[in-house]
């Protein structure tokens, strides 16, 4: 791996860890990185000024964010949110409550 190379993996890294919340989850967190890796291998950005308002940097900021989001959401599909845990812990309840009252 060049130098170059390395030090774009660690701005990435550096920057999606500012925002990274599941501390438990190493081995997602580093899936993250890679999958903006192969989307961008190098941080060579055609900056499009798309993002009205925002300096080169942050424009890159926000297309490192957006990569990260669409690998979260093709690879989350089948993660709980709260209600899944809320109706899970509903219907035990009531299974239990059955069987008291059988």
């Amino acid at each position: 791996m060049t130098e170059e190379k390395i030090t774009w993996r660690k701005e990435v890294e550096e920057y999606l860890g500012d925002y990274w919340e599941l501390k438990g989850r190493p081995d997602l967190f580093n899936d993250v990185v890679d999958h903006v890796l192969n989307v961008y291998p190098e941080n060579n950005f055609d900056y499009t000024g798309h993002y009205l308002g925002f300096q080169d940097k942050a424009e890159e900021e926000l297309v490192i964010l957006g990569e990260a989001f669409a690998f979260l959401q093709t690879h989350c599909t089948s993660a709980l949110s709260s209600d899944d845990l809320e109706f899970m812990a509903n219907a035990e309840e009531e299974r239990r409550k059955n069987e008291q009252s059988l």
